[in-house]
């Protein structure tokens, strides 16, 4: 006979309790909700240096030669914010290709990153399929520019500046740079990062990306992005985690309860 622990029968003896399943308690289920989401990094991961990001590439360098050069990509690298804490942990061992579309932001970028040899700048974005397309902001150069307009009125924001952006394939760059390792490609394109992913299939498929970082969050709401989506792209030849603070949490089969749409970072790591 299946036994069920005591927090198993703790749990079902509460909630099976129709009192507290009413209107009064659900304030104190939702801040319970978005203190246990908080405890999972999910909301505060927005940022490079709350997020454990740093750790989490810290903790794949541990995982890498070190006779070798650190071959990175930074797609949607904004001002060099998560390019700058890379350079930092490695130093003149890294090779950064940085990818920003937003003309405004590259100009940033590159004063951001005058003299640093070790990182090539790239003024364009990485897509599903090379071409252009409209990049919506409603800062020029704010981090939450994004390739499909999203309704921010409920923040009292309006996305009304357009850039048209030059996007090209991760695939199509690694064929005429003749690059056939990337030891770390991170992702932070505001709901497109399916089809960063999808532009890369060949290198991900063949396992030449040994860890990719991605962020899931509420851009993908806009783009129609769901987490299943990301997961089944990449499960077959990458096992998937949450960072969390200094760690990671292994996901091994899908949930609907992954879909949530804050501020949550990921990393596949090549089987």
């Amino acid at each position: 006979m299946a036994t069920t622990s005591y927090s198993q029968q703790l749990a079902r003896n509460i909630f099976l309790r129709p009192q507290l399943r009413r209107p009064s308690m659900q304030p104190v289920w939702d801040s319970l909700h978005r203190l246990a989401l908080w405890g999972k990094n999910i909301g505060p991961a927005g940022y490079v240096e709350d997020s454990s990001e740093e750790w989490a590439l810290a903790w794949a360098v541990n995982q890498s030669a070190t006779d070798k050069p650190f071959v990175l990509f930074d797609a949607g690298a904004n001002k060099g914010q998560y390019a700058t804490q890379a350079l930092a942990l490695l130093g003149n061992r890294v090779q950064a290709h940085c990818f920003e579309p937003s003309p405004k932001t590259f100009g940033e970028l590159s004063a951001n990153m005058v003299g640093k040899k070790q990182v090539k700048l790239l003024p364009f974005g990485l897509s599903s399929q090379p071409g252009e397309l409209n990049l919506y902001s409603h800062l020029g150069g704010s981090a939450e520019a994004s390739l499909a307009k999203r309704d921010l009125s409920h923040w009292g924001i309006e996305q009304n500046i357009v850039e048209t952006v030059a996007l090209r394939t991760l695939d199509g760059y690694c064929q005429e740079i003749a690059t056939t390792r990337i030891d770390f490609l991170k992702i932070d394109v505001e709901g497109h990062e399916i089809e960063v992913l999808r532009g890369a299939a060949k290198m991900l498929g063949e396992r030449r990306i040994r860890f990719v970082q991605f962020e899931f969050d509420s851009p993908d709401i806009e783009s129609r992005t769901f987490f299943k989506d990301i997961f089944h792209f990449l499960n077959p030849n990458y096992r998937i985690y949450r960072i969390v603070y200094q760690g990671l949490v292994p996901i091994d089969a899908y949930s609907e309860f992954h879909e949530t749409f804050a501020t949550a970072n990921f990393l596949a790591v090549a089987r």
